[in-house]
């Protein structure tokens, strides 16, 4: 639906950007953070990150598994009462809960240290890829692919200006 639609706008907009002369670069944002050195840094740092919320997320895990066992245990030799029985589903209740509760706010810590992460550097790449721009004398700056890897331009020759390297040499010489 989306691809018909900016197909369409292409379409009736050719003939106003053809009379206009647009200059068009193309860039690789996922090249240009694999060049810089900060990127191996900050992945490493969000996997010990990960690591650790997976960690404490697996202690609680352990905790529940190591009370439904004892329920199953008691339930198979009898030795809890319907009391305890009840009592007993319902903690158990309660920690899956929990567990769930922590899985959604380990999520979401995780997505908060990546954006704080990765942010600083996508307004560097942001502030080069336009600083090369305008040395370029370009209108339009697009992104070669997509982060699912679609293209996002569906013919480019080769004679289109790919600022990759330029935007990867103006962050990586400052």
């Amino acid at each position: 639906m989306v691809k018909k639609i900016l197909l369409t706008i292409l379409i009736v907009s050719f003939p106003f950007l053809a009379s206009a002369q647009l200059k068009v670069g193309v860039m690789n944002p996922e090249r240009v953070m694999d060049a810089l050195p900060e990127t191996a840094q900050i992945q490493s740092e969000l996997e010990q990150f990960v690591q650790q919320r997976q960690q404490e997320f697996t202690q609680q895990y352990s905790a529940w598994i190591e009370a439904f066992t004892d329920y199953e245990e008691g339930v198979e030799d009898g030795s809890l009462t319907g009391v305890q029985r009840e009592q007993a589903e319902s903690r158990l209740m309660e920690m899956e809960e929990e567990l769930e509760s922590l899985e959604r706010r380990i999520q979401t810590q995780i997505q908060n240290r990546q954006n704080e992460l990765i942010n600083p550097i996508m307004a560097r790449v942001e502030d080069a890829m336009e600083t090369v721009a305008i040395e370029l004398d370009l209108d339009y700056v697009l992104n070669r692919q997509t982060s699912q890897g679609d293209l996002v331009i569906y013919y480019a020759s080769e004679r289109g200006v790919d600022i990759t390297d330029r935007v990867i040499e103006k962050l990586t010489t400052n």
